[in-house]
């Protein structure tokens, strides 16, 4: 009798190993080692996506009647063929920070808090020193050339890399927050501040030469900004990392006799 019920307790287990192509149950089971390749995944995708989306963008005025008449045509297609070539590094940023997520090795929750949101704050830092480069680009040629070559038209598509990826730095900015230290906060969820449009200025002047390499200057300071900003991350995930650890085995760092 107690080994027709150990058959019949066992039926499930039995009929669901014999199911075709059945891989489920593994699947499952192994889903928190897999969550650092899927993540990759998505930012592999993403960084196609973001490809794709830009190039239409920035080719849009050639279908949209936007091209202009006389120089500005010149202009326009001076600031296509920039934005287009910008497109493919700020790709390759986007698929290089999955890459680095996928081969991570780390738990469940240094992956989510150290490794995911480092790689957030890389990727917004990188994309926006690339996006105030071109730009500045732009901004020399309009002061070489007289053209207007647009250094803020063709930009707007990168905004969805921030609303996608800026959750991290929110997160942490509210925390600082909390904690008093709203300059810090400003810091880390502040990318905006730099603008890499900014006019050149008249063409051929000094003051325009002076706007000219003020934008390269922004392209420093934005990378400056993201050094700042992993180290101050790096301060808070250590101090948190800390006190969860105390807190599950507290301690004091003194002897008793």
């Amino acid at each position: 009798m107690e080994k027709i019920l150990t058959q019949l307790f066992d039926l499930p287990k039995m009929i669901n190993s014999k199911l075709p192509m059945n891989n489920f149950n593994s699947m499952v089971e192994d889903s928190e080692h897999n969550v650092a390749n899927w993540t990759g995944k998505f930012y592999t995708v993403s960084a196609l996506v973001i490809l794709l989306t830009s190039l239409m963008y920035v080719l849009s005025p050639i279908w949209n009647g936007d091209m202009g008449e006389g120089s500005a045509i010149v202009g326009n297609v001076l600031s296509m063929l920039i934005w287009v070539y910008a497109a493919f590094p700020i790709a390759q940023v986007v698929r290089s920070t999955g890459d680095s997520l996928a081969s991570s090795k780390s738990s469940i929750v240094d992956f989510v808090f150290r490794d995911l949101a480092v790689a957030n704050i890389k990727l917004l830092g990188h994309v926006g020193a690339l996006v105030a480069l071109f730009g500045a680009i732009c901004m020399t040629l309009t002061w070489a050339t007289s053209l207007d070559i647009s250094g803020g038209v063709m930009t707007g598509w990168t905004d969805n890399i921030s609303y996608a990826y800026a959750l991290p730095m929110a997160a942490v900015a509210s925390l600082t927050e909390l904690l008093n230290l709203g300059f810090v906060g400003g810091v880390l969820a502040d990318w905006s501040a730099w603008d890499p449009t900014l006019t050149a200025g008249d063409p051929w002047s000094l003051s325009g030469l002076y706007a000219v390499l003020w934008g390269y200057v922004g392209v420093v300071a934005i990378l400056a900004k993201l050094y700042v900003t992993l180290a101050i991350y790096y301060f808070f995930y250590g101090i948190i990392s800390s006190l969860v650890t105390f807190i599950k085995s507290p301690y004091l760092p003194f002897k008793t006799s």
